[in-house]
């Protein structure tokens, strides 16, 4: 399929699947471009130097009773403008206000406290949903309470202090935000960093300091005024036409000629890449999510999902001076690619004086470290589980399940429940043609068994958290659950998925029935900034500061007006709506016309405010004489209104319909039949 530069233009901000259409599975699509930008603010490869994210530093360290050091360091989560088309600014939301967000590094065995401010908008400046956030930090096998669950949120003007142990091998890690149903759009507003944790054997065996680089790379779309355009094509995936790495558009980098470590993070939220240089020459994969593979892997090119990360050695020695490289882009199945998709960055080798101190400067590795994770054979299970990937209707699935359900069960059902420390073995399978899913497991690390009864790609022999599960295909996974007790999320890693709603969880050694003191929503709450945080393990008084007024503005995926700047902070916003003010939920309309159309309407207000919630409401079927049977799941916009329309809709005619949301509220009412 192709599109021409003026069909896109047209088509706009909407993106080109969305114009088309996605009932269907893609197999690919090329055009040549998507953002609405003039010619001469549309970026233009190789124009910008690479810049480095900022290295946090600690507020303060201290040292634990048991004399492990203890870093503080705090973060704010704000709106800002960023510099990334030419001649205008870009609204963005990013932790201390900049994307990607500062790296955070730390020395293995040194524990973190990290104070996570939410200072941003009330609501989405764009997009009107309302900015409660989760933190995740992805790698770590931190306690459910820590863990960035998607339903523990920490709303405007409140922290969470968030606990990190770095007791794990050297490892690339990243922060992004977690929350439900908005993942997709808060990680390409910009929430996303690196994290990296060292220990000695890394460190005496891999390049430091400036020869230790990292690269986020994702892509975007632009509406004409510079702010960035979103449509997640009927949750199939957001494929942007502007390759950023850590958010300059197809950046240069200066190198010696010497070999670089790069720390490679996909944190686009549904385009994968298959990245290879302009030379044809091979690199060589040290390390993969959970840190050192057993021995080094050399290759021209490898498939790098959503959310997954590889440490990546390029020896420039063998360039000459003023040679350009370039690290390009094959793609793979099933994305949409555009004129300059196919571009990532370029190195140009300089005659600067090579600098040969500390490791790995000359010489690439061959054997580097053994793990647990890799040590672990299939005849360690003690239960193998099999679990499909697909798509039920407009609804993403895991395993048969949605975060849905689980929300609806008090998060008490569960995809898996190992006990602690026990090894399995999951089979997850994708029998489409249409979609790969980078799927995801918190907590634990595993090794890639098998791909469709073969053997794992080279680049993915390593420890892993998150794996590639490409069209029709099937991966066996090994892990041990351990570490901690609790409730952990598996998901795809493609954000508009997990969204709607390929989330489900898993327990290790818990009865969710039970009481958990790490329960990962009420163990440790937020608080509000500046006051001190509650003990750990007790719950927090119920919060009751001022509702929200203040309303959205409304829904547009290619604004054409001015950036909207943060709005004054107003009181105290509570993470989750305290005991006693759900919203109130309303059908304002109802029919279902048999054999022809059925159409709801409704809203969703907080209790005693006219603010809207911007809540995700499900719809059941709950005609009497037969079985409650769900019908569909949609958002409410930012005025707090949600629409479902369907043709010609359900065989059996609804008679009865109920409207349920995810922050509480309930509605019934009888339906029209003509």
């Amino acid at each position: 399929m192709s599109v021409t530069r003026r069909q896109a233009l047209q088509i706009g901000g909407v993106g080109i699947i969305g114009a088309f259409g996605l009932a269907v599975p893609l197999t690919s699509v090329n055009a040549k471009s998507a953002s609405q930008l003039a010619s001469r603010n549309m970026p233009k490869p190789y124009q910008r130097e690479l810049p480095i994210p900022e290295v946090l530093k600690p507020k303060s360290t201290v040292v634990d009773p048991d004399g492990r050091k203890r870093h503080l360091y705090q973060i704010q989560q704000k709106a800002a403008l960023a510099n990334i088309v030419p001649g205008l600014s870009t609204p963005i939301l990013g932790y201390n206000g900049t994307f990607p967000g500062p790296t955070i590094k730390v020395n293995q065995g040194e524990r973190i406290t990290l104070e996570m401010d939410n200072v941003l908008p009330l609501f989405h400046p764009q997009w009107g949903y309302r900015l409660d956030t989760s933190t995740h930090l992805h790698g770590s096998a931190s306690l459910p309470q820590f863990d960035g669950y998607a339903n523990d949120l920490t709303g405007r003007d409140y922290c969470k202090d968030y606990e990190y142990p770095n007791f794990q091998p050297a490892r690339t890690l990243w922060y992004h935000d977690h929350a439900v149903h908005n993942t997709g759009q808060s990680v390409y507003s910009g929430l996303a960093a690196q994290y990296h944790l060292h220990d000695e054997v890394e460190g005496n065996i891999l390049p430091q300091g400036k020869f230790d680089v990292p690269l986020t790379v994702s892509d975007a779309m632009f509406a004409a005024n510079g702010a960035l355009g979103y449509n997640d094509n009927t949750h199939s995936g957001l494929w942007g036409d502007v390759i950023l790495v850590n958010g300059a558009p197809w950046p240069v980098m200066k190198v010696q000629r010497r070999i670089y470590r790069f720390r490679i993070l996909n944190a686009s939220i549904a385009r994968s890449y298959r990245f290879s240089l302009s030379t044809g020459d091979a690199m060589t994969i040290v390390a993969t999510d959970g840190g050192l593979m057993p021995a080094a892997q050399q290759v021209t090119s490898w498939r790098h999902g959503g959310a997954e990360r590889y440490e990546v050695l390029i020896d420039f020695s063998m360039y000459p001076v003023g040679k350009r490289v370039e690290l390009r882009n094959l793609s793979n199945k099933n994305n949409v690619d555009y004129d300059f998709t196919n571009r990532i960055m370029a190195f140009d080798v300089t005659d600067e004086p090579v600098d040969t101190t500390g490791p790995g400067a000359r010489v690439l590795p061959t054997l580097l470290a053994p793990s647990a994770t890799m040590s672990l054979k299939a005849s360690d299970s003690v239960k193998t589980r099999r679990m499909r990937v697909k798509r039920d209707n407009d609804v993403w699935t895991i395993g048969g399940m949605t975060w849905d359900e689980v929300v609806q069960s008090g998060y008490r059902k569960v995809l898996a429940d190992p006990d602690l420390d026990d090894v399995e073995i999951w089979e997850i399978e994708n029998s489409s043609g249409g979609w790969f899913h980078p799927v995801h497991i918190h907590l634990v690390d595993f090794q890639v068994l098998s791909r469709n009864g073969q053997a794992p790609m080279a680049h993915e022999r390593g420890p892993k958290d998150v794996v590639y599960v490409g069209e029709g295909e099937t991966v066996r996974l090994v892990m041990k659950f351990e570490h901690h007790r609790g409730r952990y999320m598996i998901h795809c890693h493609n954000l508009p998925h997990e969204d709607h709603d390929m989330m489900a969880q898993f327990s290790v050694g818990l009865d969710t029935n039970d009481v958990d003191p790490n329960h990962p929503v009420e163990a440790v709450r937020p608080h509000p900034i500046g006051q001190a945080a509650p003990a750990q393990g007790t719950a927090e008084a119920p919060q009751t500061s001022t509702q929200p007024t203040e309303v959205a503005a409304p829904v547009t995926t290619t604004p054409d007006t001015a950036p909207v700047a943060p709005q004054p902070a107003p009181a105290p916003v509570p993470a989750e709506v305290p005991a006693g003010q759900k919203d109130v939920v309303t059908i304002t309309s109802s029919r279902h016309r048999l054999r022809k159309d059925m159409t709801f309407s409704g809203t969703s207000k907080y209790a005693g405010s006219t603010a809207a919630t911007s809540a995700t409401v499900v719809l059941y079927d709950v005609t009497p004489g037969r079985a409650s049977t769900r019908l569909a799941t949609v958002k409410a916009n930012s005025l707090g209104a949600w629409t479902f329309t369907v043709k010609p809709g359900p065989t059996k005619q609804v008679t009865v319909v109920k409207a349920q949301s995810s922050l509480g509220g309930t509605a019934t009412t009888n339906v029209r039949t003509s």
